[in-house]
This record gives structure tokens, C-alpha cells and sequence, in this order.
């Protein structure tokens, strides 16, 4: 096994950190500001979903660049 092959293999794992970290920053954020502007149910979805539609994206990009290499 090649360098090479060892950089697309660390690479394909950060793939699924690019998504639980969106969602999990997402999340937080829409916490705090549910907390702050009283949105108490709808601040942490909300975060939650751009946070994972961020990730999906940095996801999909990424996957691209390593498929193409």
C-alpha cells in the first residue's frame, strides 16, 4: 500500500467529522439562541439543520476531490 492510498484512506474518514461537527455546532448555536431570543424548540432544530446541511455540503466536496485524484 502506497502513500497515496494511506492520504485517501485518512481522508474518506474525515468525511463523516465534516457532518457530526456541522451538527454539533449547529446544535449548540441554535441553543444559545433559543436561550437568548426564546426559541426554545425551534433554535436547536433549526441549528441542527443548517449545521447538517453545512457538514452534507463540506461532505460532498470533499468526497468529490478525493474521487477525482
Amino acid at each position: 500500500m502506497g502513500k497515496q492510498d494511506q492520504d485517501k484512506r485518512g481522508d474518506a474518514m474525515m468525511l463523516g467529522i465534516y457532518v457530526a461537527t456541522g451538527l454539533g455546532l449547529g446544535y449548540v448555536i441554535g441553543l444559545w439562541l433559543g436561550n437568548e431570543f426564546g426559541w426554545k424548540t425551534w433554535g436547536p432544530l433549526g441549528g441542527a439543520l443548517v449545521g447538517l446541511a453545512g457538514g452534507m455540503y463540506l461532505m460532498i466536496k470533499e468526497g468529490l476531490r478525493i474521487n477525482k485524484q
